[in-house]
């Protein structure tokens, strides 16, 4: 199995966490929804460090990227590890590069004292499962996922006259 290498991100990737961000997208079949910019991501990734980012490279050249940030289990009473995205280039996928992603950000996790290490996964991606299933994640059907959007969050937050 070829050996990837592992190094964080840098503010001048920028512009490549980006191309991988609209590269899944398209992917997933959601590139219409992407609305992020190298501004943005700068800002939220290298200012306010909101997250991290992670670049796989094969043979000297960037072949995906993991971006990741840190929740809280209030059961276990640590913080995990949450994988917001995962990318590895087309032509480089079947090469085992994801397993060792995976093992790598799970060291990660370990060396960082998290009790977990979790993400989503679209139902629609068999592959995707069949591989987590494969390398011994449980699928947590019990949970649902709820989310409110930009302008739910400003409707509701209408019933509140000040948050400090």
């Amino acid at each position: 199995m070829p050996k990837l290498t592992f190094r964080n991100a840098i503010e001048s990737d920028t512009a490549l966490i980006l191309h991988y961000i609209l590269e899944l997208a398209k992917h997933e079949g959601i590139e219409q929804d992407v609305v992020a910019t190298e501004a943005g991501l700068h800002e939220t990734l290298f200012n306010q460090k909101a997250a991290e980012v992670i670049i796989a490279e094969y043979e000297g050249q960037s072949v995906g990227f993991a971006l990741f940030f840190h929740n809280y289990s209030t059961l276990l009473g640590k913080k995990g590890l949450y994988l917001e995205d995962l990318y590895i280039i087309p032509e480089m996928r079947g090469k085992g590069f994801g397993t060792q992603f995976f093992a790598h950000l799970s060291k990660l996790a370990l060396a960082r004292d998290c009790g977990r290490f979790e993400w989503w996964c679209l139902n629609e991606n068999k592959s995707g499962m069949d591989f987590y299933e494969k390398i011994g994640a449980e699928q947590m059907s019990e949970w649902t996922v709820h989310r409110l959007s930009k302008t739910e969050m400003e409707k509701l937050s209408k019933h509140i006259k000040d948050v400090k």
